[in-house]
């Protein structure tokens, strides 16, 4: 188990729950098909990838909009970068989720 992730005065950020299926690399993985706010997604300034409650690896988004996939009609994804140096990766968000199931976890939003 990682360290507890402290968010940095300033960051908004969104932890996506992925899980482990290679279906596709961890971005595709962690930027589409989500069941979210457009508005409230939109003022994140990092979005986490999380699996088994550590932070794999941190995005800055560029842009969140609509999918355009009939298939998850409603359902929102951003286009974004990979944070270099993230003081997140590697870190626990455990103590953020609780007991939640819910795969979408906002923090300092």
């Amino acid at each position: 188990m990682g360290t507890e992730l402290i968010p940095q005065d300033g960051d908004t950020i969104i932890c996506l729950k992925v899980g482990k299926i290679d279906r596709e690399d961890l971005y595709e993985m962690t930027r589409k098909y989500w069941k979210m706010s457009l508005q409230r997604a939109s003022k994140a300034n990092h979005v986490l990838a999380v699996v088994d409650g550590i932070v794999k690896e941190d995005y800055i988004p560029q842009d969140w909009k609509y999918t355009d996939n009939p298939k998850y009609e409603g359902r929102i994804e951003f286009v974004g970068n990979k944070c270099l140096n993230s003081p997140y990766v590697w870190k626990s968000v455990a103590s953020f989720y609780g007991k939640s199931q819910n795969p979408v976890k906002y923090i300092n939003m």
